[in-house]
């Protein structure tokens, strides 16, 4: 067995200057300023120092000390709080807080969540700034209407879509408690309830602001423009604007997603927003925008970042290059998708809805959804390659 660092029993018997001495994995020996000295399991939580007594040296031994610590570190990897007395009776609590309980499910579902590392990130980020000081420590089961509202109530006005998704976090995990029958299976965060009652309503106190986007009739212009430019960003934009593609889409876009022989770019699902794979058809000037870049045997991005080679280009280059072509105001990269859309909708009156929804990604619901299976390429190449027309001005 290889050798423990920490204490020993020879090193124990001499220490008598008072103060906490570790042995490692949160058990400490105290020595008490008249030469006392007992046990300590000492751990954090909710960012504060916690203590429970394993007893006196004299009635506890080293070794019994760490057999003891080990148990309680055991507890606290399944969410159960370390009893304070020593000699209280080991077993599994009844108690749960509401930051133990969202752990646990957070252990349990964040796998099934796309990105799960960035969106658990953002979960547990969100609770912790603006839940865990007023529920953070509360039991499940005493959890009520006005807890909830105490939460949100700072928060609804100023900063109303991160307020929503709080309310849903709030209501999924005690759900959840409900289910592991650690609370009354009573929904508090239910729209129409009590809830809703004691906030103001959303619709006075925020309104969604669309993205700012060009008018399609400026687009021509923009582009000419924009094509005077070098660099990956300039060609990056040109790309996102001629596949009406969103920003991560095109800045993640790597060469075993396209094909240049067919103009294809099959888009994985896992880049997707809507969680599903998609193909785009590429007109020829997107096929040259592609021919003409660079390519790096380190790295299978399609547009490489200019100061670190082998990444991605940054999340910011075509808004930066945006201001540089002084469009500081009134557009923003998102807001070309809405350029096209708003194109489809005015020039091109034979184009059904579906058709443009479907260029965007976008889901095409009802019952219709259930039977058409087909993502209508070869209409939608035809439909983009207007848009190539349109914007080089060879066609209204």
């Amino acid at each position: 067995m290889a050798k423990r660092d920490g204490l020993n029993v020879k090193m124990i018997e001499r220490l008598n200057e008072p103060g906490k001495y570790s042995d490692g994995r949160n058990l400490y020996l105290h020595v008490g300023p008249k030469g006392s000295k007992s046990w300590l399991f000492i751990y954090r939580r909710l960012g504060k120092d916690r203590m429970r007594g394993l007893g006196s040296y004299r009635h506890v031994g080293l070794d019994e000390a760490r057999e003891k610590a080990g148990e309680y570190r055991a507890m606290l990897r399944q969410g159960i709080e370390p009893p304070k007395a020593r000699g209280a009776v080991q077993k599994k609590e009844t108690r749960r807080t509401f930051e133990q309980v969202n752990e646990r499910y957070l252990s349990e579902h964040k796998d099934s969540w796309k990105n799960p590392e960035r969106a658990e990130s953002l979960w547990r980020n969100s609770l912790r700034d603006h839940a865990y000081r007023i529920i953070g420590e509360k039991d499940v089961a005493d959890i009520d209407v006005k807890d909830i509202h105490a939460v949100l109530s700072p928060i609804w006005l100023d900063k109303h879509p991160t307020a929503k998704k709080i309310r849903w976090r709030i209501g999924a995990i005690l759900a959840y408690a409900a289910a592991l029958d650690l609370r009354p299976d009573i929904d508090l965060t239910r729209k129409g309830g009590k809830l809703d009652r004691l906030l103001p309503k959303a619709k006075r106190v925020h309104v969604v602001k669309p993205h700012d986007s060009l008018d399609y009739r400026e687009a021509p212009e923009f582009m000419s423009a924009l094509r005077e430019r070098k660099g990956v960003a300039a060609s990056a934009l040109d790309f996102l604007i001629l596949t009406a593609a969103r920003a991560k889409e095109v800045r993640l876009l790597t060469w075993d997603q396209i094909d240049l022989d067919e103009g294809v770019w099959n888009a994985p699902e896992e880049l997707m927003k809507a969680g599903r794979a998609h193909r785009v058809p590429l007109t020829p000037d997107a096929v040259a925008i592609l021919k003409s870049l660079p390519r790096e045997k380190a790295s299978d991005y399609v547009f490489i970042s200019a100061t670190q080679p082998g990444h991605p280009m940054s999340n910011m280059a075509m808004t930066q290059l945006l201001k540089r072509m002084g469009r500081k105001e009134g557009v923003t990269v998102h807001g070309f998708r809405s350029t096209f859309r708003t194109w489809t909708a005015e020039e091109c009156l034979d184009i059904p809805r579906e058709i443009a929804e479907t260029a965007l990604a976008h889901s095409v619901g009802g019952v219709e959804a259930a039977y058409q299976r087909g993502d209508y390429f070869n209409v939608r190449r035809n439909l983009m390659e207007r848009w190539a027309a349109y914007l080089a001005g060879e066609a209204k």
